[in-house]
């Protein structure tokens, strides 16, 4: 049987060569569902499609591991698609299926193509978003399904050194908070940031005596490494560490440097987002930067409102109507996230804006009303809002209200942007 969010995100009927087949008739308990998102149009799917039939041939023909395959083309026409999949000895979403094509991508977080995703049918949980590198690095499976190690595991088992190259032993920090700062000296905005941090990791210790930096190198030589690393009074990973450093960057999802990663004492991410963090709150105040149910929507969110629903409580700015939205939303968000935060699926994104640049790039793209308050779901990858109905109160009941409907698909979408008529003149 597969997990709710599995079938919830995937769907109950696949296509194979013979017909419709079942997700849960392909489930179980030590099944795998890998999501191949790819194109004929693709020439690095093309080339990749083979190393992976290959691949699945060898897994069900000389290993114990169930593995399943399902194709989401981003093909754009049905042609194409079939003559694509038509080589593939696995199953595929419908080619029709357009809108749950979107929502996968979109909640898998698949920036390109080629890109393997590999899922517990049974728990519904991402086991790596890096299948693609994996097949290509251990065509074998002799470490299938690939299932990243704990962080705690990861950093123990690695060699740590100070800015003046003595080790340093893992069981002395362990207890502590920890960020990993991925970074490299030949990258302009790490050098411009890496100021910053220095600044105010060492105000943070004022507060928090055990917080450690561990540095994650991207450098290109060992020299650039140690000169960048001297600038730095905290750890970093050893660089004869390179397995280390690539594991962490992959199991953390790391796609671009500086990255700065926040993680409790016992290693569970708190965010990933800590350069963002940092910026906004140059002197560590609120570290160590725990997400909130409801954020005053900035520019540093733009990428949510691409990935995922969005709710924003539209108010005039005013840091009365700015905590007015936030006391009307945090009850709604906190029960909601209570309830479908583990799901594995796209929740809602919750956020009060004010009359800023930001809020007006958002009212402008979604045609929304220049009215305050104002109450809209934003959906910008289905290319749909919701709109709580004018003369309706905006509060804590009617907001609670407005989201029970969304989530039982009992609302009415609206085009982002509207559809647009051409007059025929007549005369």
């Amino acid at each position: 049987m597969a997990h709710a969010s599995l079938v919830s995100s995937i769907g109950e009927q696949l296509q194979s060569h013979s017909g419709a087949v079942s997700l849960h008739d392909i489930s179980g308990p030590d099944k795998i569902i890998a999501l191949y998102f790819s194109a004929h149009w693709c020439p690095p799917c093309r080339a990749f499609t083979p190393q992976l039939v290959s691949f699945y041939q060898h897994v069900k023909e000389n290993t114990k591991h169930q593995l399943e395959i399902v194709l989401v083309s981003s093909d754009h026409e049905e042609e194409a698609f079939n003559h694509y999949f038509g080589d593939m000895p696995w199953l595929a979403l419908p080619f029709s299926d357009t809108k749950r094509k979107i929502r996968l991508s979109r909640q898998y977080r698949v920036t390109g193509i080629p890109s393997l995703v590999l899922i517990n049918s049974r728990s519904g949980r991402v086991i790596t978003k890096n299948g693609r590198e994996m097949v290509t690095r251990d065509p074998e499976a002799l470490t299938f399904p690939w299932r990243p190690r704990p962080l705690g595991e990861v950093l123990s088992a690695t060699m740590l050194v100070d800015p003046d190259g003595q080790t340093v032993a893992y069981d002395s920090i362990k207890d502590s908070y920890k960020a990993l700062y991925f970074s490299a000296h030949w990258c302009p905005p790490c050098k411009a940031f890496t100021p910053q941090l220095v600044a105010a990791y060492e105000e943070i210790k004022k507060k928090e005596d055990s917080f450690q930096i561990i540095f994650v190198s991207s450098d290109r030589s060992e020299d650039s490494w140690r000169a960048y690393h001297s600038t730095m009074p905290w750890l970093s990973v050893a660089w004869e560490e390179e397995t280390a450093r690539r594991e962490l960057a992959s199991t953390l999802e790391v796609q671009g440097i500086p990255t700065l990663v926040i993680l409790a004492p016992d290693n569970t991410v708190i965010t990933t987002e800590g350069r963002a963090d940092l910026t906004e709150d140059p002197h560590g105040e609120r570290f160590p930067w725990r997400p909130q149910s409801v954020d005053i929507l900035a520019e540093r969110h733009m990428g949510r409102l691409q990935e995922s629903p969005c709710l924003v409580l539209f108010t005039d700015g005013e840091n009365t109507e700015l905590q007015f939205g936030r006391d009307v939303l945090l009850p709604v968000a906190e029960e909601y996230l209570l309830e479908h935060s583990h799901e594995g699926g796209l929740t809602l994104q919750f956020f009060v804006a004010g009359e800023d640049e930001v809020a007006d790039s958002v009212r402008d793209f979604a045609c929304l009303d220049d009215v305050v308050p104002l109450v809209a779901i934003v959906d910008l990858s289905e290319g749909a809002k919701y709109l709580l109905e004018e003369g309706v109160e905006v509060s804590t009941a009617t907001v609670h209200n407005f989201v029970t409907r969304y989530t039982n698909d009992k609302l009415t979408p609206l085009p982002v942007r509207p559809m647009t008529s051409t007059a025929t003149n007549t005369s």
